[in-house]
């Protein structure tokens, strides 16, 4: 199978803006599980190869937090900084959920992410949202360009800590 940006599509002008984002979002889901599959047993998702460098699972739920509140600045009307910001202290914290349900909780949000930005017309996508404590004027495209870029960059750290369980030492 195809990674999902090399898909064709005939997506033209204003829809092609809309299909990169959703093709950006299913490209992240594609390595995270890609990633996930890999893992040979249970216990490699919460495995943590030093002090201070977070297990994958933890990995996980850091993009799925962040994902949720950049798509909160993006898609709600008056998200909370304060809340948002409390619940991002957390991400890190592993919960030690098992595989099956961290990839449901992402199949999930992004399958609902994806039906918000295909809902947005092209007007929406070029609206201002505030961002963060300080309400910095951002447009709403921007954001959840970032939202994937964001993605993206820790899916490469969780692949490569994959591949570091995969090849460390006996024993540890």
């Amino acid at each position: 199978m195809a990674e999902p940006w090399l898909i064709p599509d005939e997506a033209r002008g204003p829809e092609a803006r809309r299909a990169d984002l959703l093709k950006g979002l299913q490209q992240v889901q594609y390595w995270i599980e890609e990633a996930l599959d890999q893992l040979p047993e249970e216990a490699a998702l919460w495995w943590e190869p030093a002090p201070g460098i977070p297990s994958i699972g933890a990995r996980v739920q850091h993009i799925l937090g962040a994902s949720r509140r950049l798509a909160a600045y993006a898609l709600e009307l008056s998200p909370d900084p304060e809340a948002l910001a409390a619940e991002a202290r957390m991400d890190w914290t592993p919960r030690r959920g098992s595989r099956k349900q961290l990839l449901e909780a992402l199949r999930q949000q992004f399958a609902a992410l994806a039906q918000r930005i295909e809902a947005l017309t092209e007007s929406e996508l070029d609206e201002v949202c505030h961002v963060g404590r300080r309400q910095l004027p951002v447009r709403r495209a921007t954001i959840l360009h970032h939202l994937i870029e964001h993605a993206a960059h820790h899916s490469g750290q969780l692949i490569l800590l994959v591949r570091l369980y995969a090849h460390r030492p006996p024993g540890s």
